[in-house]
C-alpha cells in the first residue's frame, strides 16, 4: 500500500523515543514463570522433546510472551498477543462466545461455524480447541504463551496449517499459596481472579482457580436507551498433581466456563442495499455511514444474547523412560450455546438470528519424545479427534417470519506424526518431520424449501493427506544459529454449515494447503542480555478455501447463499525480527516487526453456476483478508527498588499496525476490489502502566498498578461484513480503557 513506507518510518521514530523513555520486560512484581525465564535463557516446550529448549536452539520462528507482559497491560485475554508477536492479528468475533478471527502469517480464519477448522491452533495445555468459540481465553493463569508461526502438522496433534498459539497453564506448586487479584476500569470493566495451591510438598499438589470479569461495553444504543456491548466471562476449576515417582507424573483438570453479554453491531448499510430501500424516515440517519465515529452509536432495536456453558475435563500423564518421555493426554469438552443477534444493525426488525448449538469434543493424543540415541532426538505420536454439534437455527426475515434450519455435523479425524533432530556435527542438524493425516465427516442439513416441513439433506466424505517438514540448521557459535526449512500444512475438506440449498448441501469442498518456506537467524549479544532473531518466509496458499456469495438453482427459498468454494491460490511472502534488549539492570526494552506481502494468484467465483469464468468473475485482484503490510511494537519496562522492600515498574508500550481488509465481498460496482466498508485503518496504541509492589515477607507480595490501554484514544473499524446486497454492519475497535488493579500473593 502507498502508506507503508511512512508507517513504518513513524514505527521506527516513535518506538525509538519510547525506548528512550522506557521499556518492556518480565516485571517483578507477579511471580515469575521459571519456564519462560531463567538466568536471559527464554525456553519453550512446544517442539515436545520431553525437555524445554532455550528458544535460541529452535529452527523455527517463535515467540515466547510471559503473563507478566499481559499483565502489565491490563490485558484481558489472548487477544492481547497480537502485538508482542510479528505477522499476528487478532479480532474478536462478537457473533461466537469468545471467538477470534486470528491470522498467523496472512493464513486467518473468522467463521464461527463450527464445521469449520481453525487454521491457527489455539492448544490449551495441550489440548487443542476444535472451533474458534471460547479461545479468548482468560489470561491471569498462564505460565507462558509460545506463538509457534507456520505449518505446526508434525508437533502437535491436531494439523495448525497457519501456526500454533501454545498456552502453558501454572502446574500446581504442592505448597499451600495463593495469589488473587482485582481490576476494576472505565466501561463498567470489573476482574476478579485467584488460584489457591495446596499439597504436602513431595507427592500430591492441587489448584483451585477461579476468574470473573464483566464489561458494560462502550456502544451507545440510541433506540434502545442503554449502553450494549456487554460481556463477561466466569469460569472455575481444578487441577491435582500427583508424582507418585521421580518417572511419573499425573495431571487432572476440571474445568467450567460461562460466557454472557449482547454482541452489539454497527450499521455500515448504504443506499442500493435492500435495509436502506425501506420507507422508514428513521433509516435515513442510519444509511451511509462513516467507518470510524459513527461506529459507536448503533441503532439495533433487538438487545443481543449470549449464553454460553462448558464443561472441560483432561488427563495428562507423563511417564519418563530412561531418556526418553511417554505421554497421554485425553480431553472432553461439552458446551451448550445460544446467541440472539440483530444483525442488521437498525431500528428496525429486518434480519434477527437465533442460534442454539450443543458442541463436544474428545481428543486422545499419545507420544513418545526425548533423546532416543546419542544425536537422535525428537518425538512421534499417533493421536484421534472427534467433534460433533447441532445446530438450530432460526432467522427472523422483515415479514416477520423466521426461517429455521438445522445442523447435525460430526468430524473424525485420525493422525500418526513424527518429528527428529539429527545431529550430523556439533555444529550442524538436520531435522525430518512428517505427518499422516486422515478426516471422515458426516452432515445433516434441514433447510426450509417452501411450504411445508423442513428438508432434512445428507452427505459424509473422507479426505487424507501426507506432509512433510524438514529443516536445516548450522551453529557457528554458542550466539549465532541460522536455519533454513521446508513445511506442508493441511486442512481438511467439508461441508457448507450455512447451505441453504439441496445442491451445495450435496456438494463437499476439498482440503487446502500450505508450502512454507522459511528462512532464520537466531543471535544474542552482549552476554546474552541482547536477543534479536529474525526470519524471512514464502508461503504458496494452494486451493485456499473461501467463502463466495453465488446464485442458487431454480426452486431454492432464496435467490442466492453463502457456500464455501476451493475457489482461490494465494502467494504470500514476509519477514519478521523478535528484539529483546536488556540495557542495563532494570532497564530492559522489547519489540518485534513484521512485513507481509500477499496476493491472490487467481481467484475465481462462478457467480452464474455455468461451470465457466465468464467476465466479472476474476476476484484475483481482491486483498486477503488481515494481512497488515507492515506491524511493529516496542515496549519497555524500568524497575526501581525502593529500598529494601519494593520496588516501582514503569511499563510503556506503543504499536502500529497498517491498515487490513476484514472482509472479501466486492465492492458495490466493482467485483475485483474489496468492500472499503471492511477496511480496518491503520492503527497505532499506546498503552502505559506503573505497578508498586511492597514485599512482605519470603514469597509474600503485594501490588497496586494503574494501566492504560489505547491511551491516544484511536477508533475505527475492527471487521465489516455486507451480507449479500442486503444490509451491512460491522464492529469498532476498542476505545481509550483505563483503571486500576491490586493484589497480592504469598
Amino acid at each position: 500500500m502507498s502508506n507503508n513506507s511512512q508507517v513504518l518510518k513513524r514505527s521506527l521514530a516513535a518506538g525509538t523515543i519510547l525506548s528512550l523513555m522506557a521499556g518492556i520486560s518480565t516485571p517483578a512484581f507477579a511471580q515469575q514463570s521459571e519456564s519462560a525465564e531463567e538466568d536471559n535463557i527464554i525456553v519453550v516446550t512446544g517442539r515436545l522433546r520431553g525437555d524445554s529448549e532455550s528458544v535460541q536452539d529452535v529452527p523455527l520462528a517463535v515467540t515466547v510472551v510471559s503473563p507478566e507482559q499481559l499483565g502489565a497491560q491490563g490485558a484481558l485475554n489472548i487477544e492481547d498477543l497480537e502485538t508482542l508477536s510479528p505477522s499476528l492479528v487478532i479480532d474478536p468475533v462478537g457473533a461466537g462466545p469468545g471467538a477470534g478471527a486470528i491470522s498467523l502469517r496472512g493464513v486467518s480464519f473468522e467463521d464461527v461455524e463450527k464445521s469449520f477448522e481453525p487454521t491457527v491452533g489455539v492448544v490449551i495445555d495441550g489440548v487443542f480447541i476444535g472451533t474458534n468459540t471460547a479461545q479468548l481465553t482468560n489470561a491471569f493463569d498462564f505460565a507462558q504463551i509460545e506463538v509457534l508461526r507456520g505449518p505446526q502438522g508434525t508437533l502437535f496433534g491436531r494439523n495448525t496449517i497457519g501456526g500454533v498459539i501454545n498456552v502453558e497453564r501454572t502446574r500446581p506448586t504442592k505448597e499451600f499459596g495463593l495469589r488473587a487479584e482485582a481490576s476494576f476500569g472505565n466501561y463498567g470493566r470489573e476482574d476478579y481472579n485467584a488460584v489457591f495451591n495446596f499439597g504436602d510438598g513431595d507427592v500430591f499438589g492441587a489448584k483451585l482457580f477461579f476468574s470473573d470479569r464483566t464489561f458494560d461495553g462502550f456502544y451507545n444504543n440510541v433506540t434502545l436507551g442503554q449502553r450494549t456491548g456487554s460481556n463477561s466471562v466466569r469460569g472455575a476449576g481444578g487441577t491435582i498433581l500427583i508424582e507418585p515417582s521421580d518417572a511419573l507424573e499425573i495431571l487432572l483438570t476440571a474445568e467450567v466456563t460461562k460466557i454472557g453479554g449482547d454482541p452489539a453491531v454497527a450499521s455500515l448499510s448504504q443506499t442500493g442495499e435492500a435495509i436502506c430501500g425501506v420507507p422508514v424516515p428513521a433509516l435515513a440517519e442510519q444509511c451511509n455511514r462513516n467507518t470510524r465515529e459513527d461506529l459507536y452509536t448503533v441503532f439495533g432495536n433487538v438487545l443481543g444474547d449470549v449464553q454460553f456453558k462448558e464443561d472441560s475435563y483432561s488427563a495428562r500423564i507423563n511417564y519418563d523412560i530412561g531418556d526418553l518421555t511417554l505421554s497421554s493426554i485425553t480431553a472432553l469438552k461439552e458446551s451448550d450455546e445460544l446467541v440472539i443477534q440483530d444483525f442488521d444493525g437498525a431500528s428496525i426488525s429486518f434480519f434477527t438470528t437465533n442460534r442454539a448449538q450443543q458442541y463436544r469434543q474428545f481428543s486422545q493424543e499419545l507420544r513418545l519424545a526425548g533423546e532416543f540415541a546419542q544425536g537422535f532426538s525428537g518425538v512421534v505420536g499417533l493421536f484421534y479427534f472427534n467433534n460433533e454439534y447441532q445446530l438450530q437455527q432460526g432467522t427472523t426475515l422483515p415479514t416477520g417470519f423466521t426461517l429455521p434450519a438445522e445442523t447435525d455435523h460430526e468430524t473424525k479425524s485420525y493422525a500418526a506424526f513424527a518429528d527428529f533432530d539429527i545431529e550430523l556435527t556439533d555444529q550442524l542438524r538436520v531435522s525430518l518431520g512428517a505427518r499422516y493425516s486422515k478426516d471422515e465427516k458426516e452432515y445433516t442439513r434441514s433447510i426450509f424449501a417452501g411450504p411445508g416441513p423442513l428438508l432434512a439433506l445428507s452427505n459424509e466424505d473422507d479426505w487424507s493427506q501426507f506432509t512433510p517438514r524438514v529443516s536445516v540448521d548450522y551453529r557457528f557459535s554458542d550466539d549465532i544459529l541460522v536455519y533454513g526449512s521446508y513445511a506442508r500444512g493441511y486442512r481438511s475438506g467439508g461441508f457448507n454449515g450455512r447451505a441453504n440449498s439441496p445442491s451445495s448441501v450435496a456438494v463437499s469442498f476439498d482440503p487446502e494447503t500450505v508450502d512454507s518456506f522459511e528462512l532464520g537467524a537466531k543471535t544474542q549479544f552482549a552476554d546474552g542480555r541482547v536477543t534479536l532473531n529474525i526470519a524471512g518466509f514464502y508461503s504458496r496458499y494452494n486451493d485456499k478455501q473461501e467463502d463466495v456469495v453465488q446464485a442458487t438453482p431454480p426452486g431454492s427459498p432464496n435467490p442466492q447463499e453463502t457456500v464455501t468454494l476451493n475457489a482461490a491460490n494465494a502467494t504470500i511472502f514476509g519477514a519478521e525480527i523478535d528484539m529483546r534488549a536488556e540495557l542495563f539492570e532494570g532497564f530492559t526494552i522489547t519489540s518485534s516487526l513484521g512485513l507481509l506481502d500477499a496476493s491472490y494468484d487467481d481467484f475465481f467465483i462462478d457467480v452464474n453456476l455455468d461451470g465457466i469464468q465468464d467476465a466479472g468473475e476474476d476476484a484475483s485482484s481482491r486483498d486477503l483478508r488481515r494481512t497488515p503490510d507492515v506491524s511493529f511494537s516496542i515496549a519497555g519496562n524500568y524497575e526501581v527498588a525502593l529500598g529494601s522492600d519494593g520496588t516501582i515498574n514503569l511499563n510503556a508500550k506503543y504499536s502500529t499496525t497498517s491498515s487490513y481488509q476484514t472482509t472479501i465481498v466486492a465492492a458495490p460496482g466493482n467485483f475485483g476490489q474489496n468492500d472499503p466498508r471492511g477496511l480496518h485503518q491503520a492503527q497505532d496504541d499506546l498503552s502505559a502502566s506503573i505497578t508498586y509492589t511492597h514485599i512482605l515477607g519470603d514469597d509474600t507480595e503485594i501490588y497496586v498498578r494503574a494501566f492504560g490501554r489505547n491511551l491516544t484514544d484511536s477508533r475505527g473499524l475492527s471487521s465489516a461484513l455486507p451480507v449479500a446486497g442486503l444490509f451491512t454492519f460491522g464492529t469498532g475497535i476498542a476505545p481509550r480503557q483505563y483503571g486500576v488493579t491490586v493484589g497480592f500473593e504469598f
